[in-house]
């Protein structure tokens, strides 16, 4: 989250770019897998079966997160290439 909210702060800005929105998509995805983890370990010990359900919404969230950084990145990667780079 440290690197995630100074990117997307940044982001809001229409002169830094797409790459500080690509690199905050980039910190989300972790993020959200670390809270699922965090969640997952408590609910396993406890047996907390809806607690672990529950995750699966954060897992899809994080998983968007990493498409979207899989996408951004292309889009980056063929911007370089329209310039001969």
């Amino acid at each position: 989250m440290r690197a995630d909210t100074p990117l997307r702060l940044m982001a809001q800005h229409h002169a830094t770019g797409p790459i500080p929105l690509a690199a905050a998509h980039a910190a989300s995805g972790p993020h959200l897998l670390v809270g699922v983890i965090a969640a997952s370990q408590d609910a396993f010990a406890q047996g907390d079966v809806g607690t672990l359900a529950a995750q699966a919404e954060q897992l899809e969230a994080a998983r968007e997160a990493q498409k979207t950084v899989i996408g951004n990145t292309g889009i980056l990667l063929n911007m370089l290439k329209s310039v001969g780079l």
